[in-house]
């Protein structure tokens, strides 16, 4: 399924430990623009120091068409982090690369918005992008600058837009993953109205074309409340001859509540997964309530 980068507040957006002072935890985060692969997880190799692309956080990247994309991001911090205007600049550049090291420029601006924190997923020969932020609170009118467009592209450089404004709420750091020939979207980061407490969307939605969803019964790890859900997970497939299954690992759940002394600690290190989906066999996959889902999300590992 590839990879992608999360785009919900950072870790140093939660509060600080107690005991420490605030403005202890205020600085200015580093950002990089390097590329390293391993074959075995132990011994790591690096592709390059320093990428055709800039550096940057909440960037998301993925296998596509036998090359590594990597689009969108964004440098400096938020304004909800240091708590004053915004230094954050924002791409929706595209680039491809064979090898890692070597980056090629699909698209300087592709027509998408500037943004970070957004989902990709691959369905046949084209390469979809799903959400993200331009920011993490919101504006004076209470909006939020989120998104739920859905766009395509079968090359990275000429993109259509599949559509505008999606039925699911707006969000970063979620993931949408290829399963039973359909995508499954869910998780992300969505404040309250008050800015410092959680809204997260507790929600599964599937779409055979990423125009027309339908919201499924299943929560996301078995939620029952906007606190459970996760934005900033890393998330995969695995598929046998006769099904697939979601796997989602740690994740994040922190909030701007500075002022809460255990905000820091909601960062989970736990693994769950979501299925087995038995596959269709050639048979044309029905509406989302059909979906085969066996059983409800669990725990693999317990934090």
């Amino acid at each position: 399924a590839g990879m992608q980068g999360g785009g919900g507040p950072p870790g140093d957006a939660a509060g600080p430990p107690p005991g420490i002072a605030g403005d202890a935890m205020v600085a200015a985060s580093d950002f990089f623009n390097d590329v390293w692969s391993t074959n075995d997880g132990v011994a790591w190799r690096r592709e390059t120091e320093h990428a055709g692309w800039t550096s940057r956080a909440g960037l998301s990247a993925i296998t596509f068409d036998g090359a590594l994309v990597v689009l969108g991001g964004s440098v400096n911090d938020d304004a909800a982090i240091l708590a004053g205007p915004s230094a954050r600049i924002y791409h929706n550049d595209v680039w491809r690369s064979q090898d890692g090291a070597n980056w090629t420029q699909l698209a300087e601006h592709a027509p998408w918005a500037k943004r970070a924190g957004a989902a990709l997923a691959v369905m046949g020969d084209a390469l979809f992008l799903f959400g993200g932020e331009c920011g993490f609170l919101a504006d004076v009118d209470g909006v939020l600058p989120y998104f739920n467009d859905v766009w395509r592209t079968r090359d990275g450089a000429r993109w259509e837009r599949v559509t505008a404004e999606a039925p699911w709420p707006s969000r970063p750091g979620h993931w949408v993953l290829p399963l039973a020939d359909r995508f499954v979207l869910f998780g992300g980061f969505r404040p309250d109205e008050t800015g410092i407490g959680e809204d997260n969307p507790v929600d599964m939605w599937t779409s055979a074309d990423g125009e027309k969803w339908s919201l499924l019964a299943a929560r996301p790890w078995s939620a029952t409340t906007s606190a459970d859900v996760k934005y900033d997970f890393a998330a995969i497939v695995s598929s046998s001859s006769s099904d697939s299954s979601i796997y989602t690992f740690g994740g994040d759940r922190e909030t701007f509540n500075f002022f809460d002394p255990v905000n820091y600690l909601r960062i989970d290190n736990d693994v769950w997964a979501f299925g087995p989906v038995r596959h269709a066999h050639g048979v044309e996959v029905g509406a989302a309530a059909k979906l085969e889902v066996i059983p409800d999300p669990k725990y693999l590992l317990p934090v």
